[in-house]
């Protein structure tokens, strides 16, 4: 499996906008439908967001065959949600075990500095008090997850594709995607900066609309929520499109499914 430099970070997102503007209604209806469902899902006291994690990869690869099938000039359709359960599924869902006990790990490191405040904050939304926030424990805490967390995403960023499209196992499709993005990490470090500029750039939409439009508070709402529909879209498509780079002899699925296909 042959691994090439990657040309520069910020080309994935023109390319994943690029397949989000080929057929946009259908990009906002899957992302909008996986999103209601991951938040429906999430109700569920600590079961629900487990869940949502373990299933991840799979719907990652849902996402990856999507542009696949727009690049090939197929259409999209809401059966294509569903397309990783096809490809590896065992593989995939122990991919999203390692990944939820990956996060625990890390948070479990991060609670050296705040005694656990953050652990309890992300799984079971107890916030943390305000004597936390004001000595910095909780700062202190995030930066340590932070940095704790950078190798898992290196390793679980190409790794469920990986998986499913070459039928590899799940520690072998983990060392690929690790090696893939240090060796690429300078294209990754301008993506993650362009990411970053352009979520700076959306929370000063929303804030210049918030001044203009004071008390408007479920106008403003709605206002964010579009914002990040548009955006998600384009996010999610510039994961294929890094893999394209990066990746280029092993790009699309063996067999992708015809616009025709059902679930």
């Amino acid at each position: 499996m042959r691994v090439v430099p990657a040309k520069n970070g910020w080309s994935w997102l023109v390319g994943g906008f690029a397949l989000f503007r080929k057929s946009p209604p259908m990009w906002l209806f899957l992302v909008f439908t996986y999103w209601i469902a991951a938040a429906i899902l999430g109700q569920i006291r600590y079961l629900g967001p487990a869940a949502s994690t373990v299933l991840l990869p799979t719907f990652s690869v849902s996402f990856m065959v999507m542009c696949a099938v727009i690049e090939r000039g197929g259409m999209l359709h809401p059966a294509l949600l569903f397309a990783g359960f096809r490809s590896g599924p065992a593989t995939l869902i122990a991919l999203g075990v390692l990944y939820l006990l990956s996060i625990v790990m890390v948070l479990g490191v991060a609670s050296f500095e705040d005694a656990g405040a953050l652990m309890q904050w992300v799984l079971s939304g107890q916030e943390p008090s305000i004597e936390a926030f004001r000595d910095g424990s909780v700062s202190r805490a995030m930066l340590v997850a932070t940095l704790a967390a950078t190798p898992v995403l290196m390793a679980f960023w190409f790794a469920p594709v990986l998986a499913a499209w070459n039928r590899i196992g799940a520690a072998q499709s983990l060392f690929y995607s690790f090696f893939a993005v240090l060796r690429n990490w300078r294209a990754f470090v301008v993506y993650g900066a362009v990411l970053a500029l352009t979520g700076a750039l959306l929370v000063v939409a929303v804030a210049v609309a918030a001044f203009w439009m004071p008390g408007e508070v479920q106008v403003l709402r709605s206002f964010a929520l579009i914002l990040i529909l548009v955006s998600l879209p384009t996010v999610f498509a510039s994961f294929y499109a890094s893999y394209r780079d990066i990746f280029p002899e092993n790009a699309v699925p063996p067999e992708p499914p015809s616009s025709r296909e059902g679930p």
